[in-house]
């Protein structure tokens, strides 16, 4: 309802430092995510819309409140959470990376089912919304060619191309924005976690005619853009102003890159590929390893390293976007160590 200088403040360095041209602020990533699917609804709904559909992508991670939980497209959280058997309506999945499947549904999904044109109704895409990264799903990086179709799709339909930079974003892929890395740019894109530096805050962030969606008590958050968490964000960005953080993201995601490839050299039986981008990396566990992503996470906890589980199959390292070169080679080294007991 009142302008705060901090927020403000924030606003312009979030404006200044990517695509958006104006920034709604909120309280976590999922909140940030349900702003960025109101303003698809909203903007479909302004052009005629009445059956409005978002697309996102099966292995995908938006959050947990329910149209961020629907959005994520992995049954396991959907579960206990529905009414016969749906959750909200009005989303559609696809395999990520995947160009064809993503043209076909498009293209389905713009078309009006007879019966329901019949009766005044109008179905049609009013967003695709991916993650740079995929990080739940497995640290799958975004493929350039499929967020180019994505984009070309987004504007042949009239819709949005919403990326949700919540995991990825503010640095952590080496540049400060996923989606910087795959040569496109969003409609709409959501931030929140590091944006922060652990202080609760979310943004949703819009360029140009996704900009203008929202009017006057259109959506609100009773205390997003708060002084508290504004001047937290501020102190991050100055701290990403005043040091190279994103050359230390680059330099120690090169070196834990190189140190876990060479330890699934040594471990081939039970470590395989490693991916990601800057400091959000995964290691693949193979399928007849005898150990699981969780149950060696589990391992490296014991040994005084924190890790997460990333599916399955993956062990994710997320590292503090200042993390030196001496606690990458210690966590290697304890890597190692957990690893070494398994075989």
């Amino acid at each position: 309802l009142y302008y705060t200088p901090s927020q403000g403040h924030l606003a312009a360095w979030l404006v200044e430092n990517s695509c958006a041209d104006k920034a709604f602020f909120c309280n976590s990533g999922a909140e940030a995510n349900e702003a960025a699917i109101k303003l698809a609804r909203r903007h479909a709904s302004n052009r005629g819309i009445t059956d409005p559909v978002i697309i996102t992508a099966h292995q995908s991670f938006h959050g947990r409140t329910l149209a961020a939980l629907t959005a994520t497209a992995q049954p396991k959280y959907h579960k206990g959470f529905g009414y016969g058997g749906e959750m909200v309506r009005g989303f559609q999945y696809v395999t990520y990376n995947n160009k064809e499947e993503l043209e076909a549904m498009v293209k389905e999904m713009n078309t009006t089912p007879e019966e329901d044109a019949a009766n005044g109704r109008k179905r049609g895409v009013a967003a695709i919304m991916l993650e740079a990264l995929q990080g739940e799903g497995g640290i799958i990086p975004g493929d350039p060619e499929y967020f180019a179709v994505a984009r070309k799709l987004a504007d042949e339909s009239g819709g949005l191309l919403i990326c949700d930079e919540v995991q990825v974003g503010m640095g952590r892929s080496g540049s400060m924005w996923g989606f910087e890395n795959l040569g496109v740019e969003p409609d709409v894109f959501t931030s929140a976690k590091a944006l922060g530096g652990g202080v609760p805050i979310g943004a949703m962030c819009a360029r140009g005619e996704a900009a203008s969606v929202f009017g006057p008590g259109d959506h609100a958050s009773t205390y997003g853009g708060n002084p508290l968490a504004c001047s937290a964000g501020l102190a991050v960005a100055q701290y990403f102003s005043d040091h190279d953080i994103l050359g230390n993201v680059k330099a120690r995601g090169e070196q834990l890159s190189a140190g876990l490839a060479k330890l699934a050299e040594k471990y081939p039986t039970i470590l395989a590929e490693v991916r990601g981008w800057g400091l959000l990396k995964g290691i693949k566990i193979n399928d007849d390893a005898g150990v699981t992503a969780g149950e060696l996470v589990g391992d490296l906890m014991g040994e005084g390293l924190l890790t997460v589980a990333a599916g399955p199959s993956v062990v994710r390292f997320v590292p503090p976007l200042i993390v030196t070169e001496a606690e990458i080679d210690k966590a290697l080294s304890i890597f190692d160590t957990a690893v070494g007991k398994r075989c």
